[in-house]
């Protein structure tokens, strides 16, 4: 069970950005730790035991256990509810590097879904179908797992800021370049730019935005932040009307030209700021950490780890926790599924299926997409009360129930009011499943195992788009007289899925288990930043400790591999 001591109990709760010095700060650390302590004492020993036989009667246990374990409400977390009085610590350095993170992944949608909402003009440009136009959003998602393992170390280990300007540029470049590609092997090219980027971006996004906020305030923040996906796709549709009369018939291209300015004015924007406290303050610890174990190894540098080594290292936790990470991965294949899914397709469907107007299929993106931002937030703060996973089975219930009024009635009126609640229940799962599945993750593997599960779940729906177009091709919805089909039933494809998908993630929730304000941090971490805060107060430069220590840290690195990569996902895995 966590515990901490009363010194270090400022250090540990309260705003990174403001002094630990009041009384107000005091009684929320207090209550905080309340939520911990009784949310905790009941669970999580079997972190550090082996695991348990599977029998028969544990099985039995096990099943039993998954209804009754619903029904424990978080009473506690009541007082949370209300995310006002901690969104009001913020301060004004708190919400500039927040609203950094938020366009940042704002920029990340945006990219992803101008191709999109210009699959039509795309596919007469190249002379291609739709089938193969999505086939450019699944190569996005096919290498965002390549991104995310080249732009996450860079974030973990050297900085927060670099690979975000990084990242942006890199939007900035695929958007320039992708008007220009007049062959479709070109346009393929320039979008495999976008998913390296797209991949990258998250992990510095997300620890920019969320991690020097006060610690009660990020449940809310952090569903605020994932609702810039959301965002970037109102983003998209808004500026593709916009444009639709500007430069005839290859309009299309002025949105991604258009799109350029915002990842480059963000980038100018991140170049004037410094990395953000807490990082700063896990690059000191790292200093500290690496000086204690040279001494301790008599002042010679520490043994650099072979090839060998690492992979039985590696080899050792996959079958210690292979069981975590089978069901994490299984478990995030449904959720991504469901996004892309349910709006990938949705602007072709309108249009090309059920010919609404370009004003129409905006009003109809924009409106769901709202739903899409309301949810995320909303089940962000409900899921203190009432645990992850029956916040998710709520979810996904209320989804199931407005899906064929929302893809099956085909009227304006059906799809904004009962897509609206569709997208709404669709993003209340992503304001839930992150922090839900760092907490199940174990404690010394977490960023291998929820890292690695995540990108494995989201590299299984990446062909998602594609798997639709193709199944609508077996779904004729009008034919001409020589009885050729001229539309596609791309809605009821959409319905198929999306509904199969939510009775998938439903069941999957529910089999699984929660460990519910389970402590993401790491002791050894906290331990060196408290002496870090010390230190400075004393006015003690931690820099003239790590001169030689630094020069070192290619081979002291490898003392504390599991630990710093552990710790350095803490603040991403809060989201």
């Amino acid at each position: 069970m966590f515990t901490t001591s009363d010194t270090n109990k400022e250090r540990l709760f309260h705003n990174p950005s403001l002094p630990a010095e009041t009384a107000r700060d005091a009684l929320d650390d207090a209550e905080l730790e309340q939520v911990f302590t009784q949310d905790r004492e009941i669970e999580y020993r079997e972190d550090n035991e082996e695991m348990p036989p599977i029998t028969w009667h544990s099985v039995r246990r096990y099943a039993v256990t998954r209804f009754t374990s619903l029904a424990h409400i978080h009473s506690v977390s009541w007082d949370n509810v209300n995310p006002i009085p901690e969104l009001r610590k913020m301060t004004l350095q708190n919400w500039n590097y927040f609203f950094m993170g938020y366009l940042a992944w704002l920029c990340a949608a945006w990219a992803f879904f101008c191709v999109s909402v210009s699959a039509g003009s795309l596919s007469q440009l190249y002379g291609k179908t739709t089938h193969d136009i999505t086939w450019g959003l699944s190569l996005v998602l096919f290498v965002r797992s390549a991104g995310a393992v080249i732009f996450g170390f860079w974030t973990d280990r050297y900085s927060r800021k670099w690979p975000f300007i990084t990242c942006l540029l890199i939007f900035a470049v695929a958007q320039l370049c992708t008007p220009f590609c007049d062959t479709y092997n070109k346009f393929l090219g320039v979008r495999w730019l976008t998913g390296i980027s797209m991949g990258g971006i998250y992990a510095c996004a997300s620890a920019t935005a969320i991690e020097d906020a006060p610690v009660k305030a990020r449940s809310f923040l952090s569903g605020l932040f994932f609702s810039a996906y959301a965002m970037g796709f109102i983003f998209a549709i808004i500026f593709n009307r916009a444009f639709a009369h500007v430069n005839g018939a290859e309009s299309w291209k002025i949105q991604f030209w258009f799109s350029i300015f915002l990842p480059v004015l963000l980038a100018a924007w991140r170049l004037l700021w410094p990395e953000t406290r807490y990082f700063t303050k896990v690059l000191k610890a790292r200093t500290l950490m690496m000086r204690d174990a040279i001494e301790a190894n008599g002042g010679r540098p520490l043994p650099k780890l072979t090839a060998r080594e690492k992979f039985q290292k590696v080899k050792a936790t996959v079958r210690k926790y292979w069981i975590h990470f089978v069901y994490l991965v299984i478990l995030l294949v449904g959720p991504n599924y469901l996004t892309h899914s349910s709006q990938d397709l949705l602007p072709t469907m309108l249009r090309s299926q059920l010919g609404l107007s370009e004003d129409a299929v905006t009003v109809i993106v924009v409106v769901t997409n709202i739903g899409a931002i309301c949810g995320g937030m909303i089940f962000g703060q409900l899921m203190e009360v009432t645990g992850r996973r029956l916040s998710l089975l709520i979810a996904c219930t209320m989804g199931g129930c407005f899906i064929y009024p929302a893809f099956m009635l085909r009227t304006k009126e059906a799809i904004l009011g009962a897509g609206f609640m569709t997208y709404f229940c669709v993003f209340a799962v992503w304001g839930v499943l992150p922090i839900h599945m760092a907490e199940l993750a174990p404690a010394d593997a977490r960023a291998l195992v929820s890292g690695l599960a995540y990108q494995l779940g989201n590299l299984a729906s990446a062909a998602s788009a594609t798997i639709e177009t193709q199944l609508a091709d077996r779904f004729p919805y009008e034919k001409n007289a020589q009885g050729e089909t001229t539309k596609h039933d791309y809605a009821k494809v959409m319905a198929i899925l999306t509904g199969a998908v939510f009775i998938f993630t439903f069941v999957c929730v529910f089999v699984g288990h929660e460990k519910f304000h389970r402590d993401l941090s790491s002791p050894v971490m906290k331990k060196y930043i408290s002496e870090v805060e010390t230190l400075e107060a004393d006015g003690v430069s931690i820099n003239a400790y790590g001169d030689n220590e630094m020069k070192l840290e290619s081979t002291a690195m490898n003392m504390c591999d599991s630990t710093v990569s552990k710790v350095s996902e803490e603040q991403i895995e809060k989201v």
